[in-house]
């Protein structure tokens, strides 16, 4: 996707906005109706399951639209005329509580809904990002479960420190507030399992801890054992 194509709408639409980590947005629980472009840090698509507990699908790094489906099924069923004859079946769907969390500090665009629906209307390139970033995300959970089913732990666990991480001179760090623990929920794992082949990224000299941080200090060499 050209993100500094879709990023322009945000800047010249939007309104720039920052939101701490652990912060719902995007939320069935809430009342606002935004759409997202995320600049900086990682947010997540989040569930509850039945137990209550709290559920990460999709980690998306900076560059990526966020909280556009409601707004775009909502746009869809109206110019089809079914905003008031949805099923039951429909309506149970529309409650459940999928939504957008952030796992660090975030910068983000925030897109009104009826602006986000003059663009769709009106703008056939802005729809084209749009119709790009539901495939995107698609493919993108679709691999992730491919990768949960087929890859062993280790390869899951080295793309995740690449994927995850940025560049701060001379080394690339995974952001603080990512514990073994929850790098190790969200990848399917045991949290042992990525705290022993962490040991052993370490030992190798690939990557380092500092001050509560993991460092990526050999990139080449993490990415040769993918």
């Amino acid at each position: 996707m050209d993100q500094n194509g879709v990023k322009q709408y945000f800047e010249r639409y939007g309104m720039r906005i920052e939101v701490k980590r652990e912060t719902s947005i995007c939320n069935p629980r809430l009342s606002d109706s935004y759409i997202y472009y995320l600049v900086e840090g990682i947010a997540s698509l989040t569930s509850l399951t039945m137990d209550g507990e709290e559920k990460d699908f999709i980690y998306f790094p900076h560059d990526h639209l966020l909280g556009f489906a409601p707004a775009l099924m909502r746009h869809y069923r109206k110019i089809r005329g079914e905003e008031q004859t949805m099923s039951g079946d429909d309506c149970l769907q529309e409650k459940i509580p999928f939504g957008i969390d952030t796992k660090t500090d975030c910068v983000f665009y925030r897109l009104d809904e009826r602006t986000f629906e003059i663009l769709l209307e009106e703008d056939s390139r802005f729809l084209s990002y749009i119709m790009e970033a539901v495939t995107c995300n698609y493919v993108t959970l679709v691999r992730k479960f491919h990768d949960t089913q087929e890859e062993c732990a280790s390869k899951r666990l080295y793309k995740w420190f690449l994927a995850f991480s940025s560049r701060e001179g001379q080394y690339r760090a995974v952001p603080h507030g990512f514990t073994y623990a929850e790098i190790a929920k969200y990848l399917g794992m045991h949290p042992v399992t990525v705290s022993k082949l962490s040991s052993a990224l370490k030992k190798a000299g690939i990557i380092k801890k500092e001050k509560g941080r993991i460092l990526i200090i050999d990139e080449d060499r993490l990415k040769a054992l993918i």
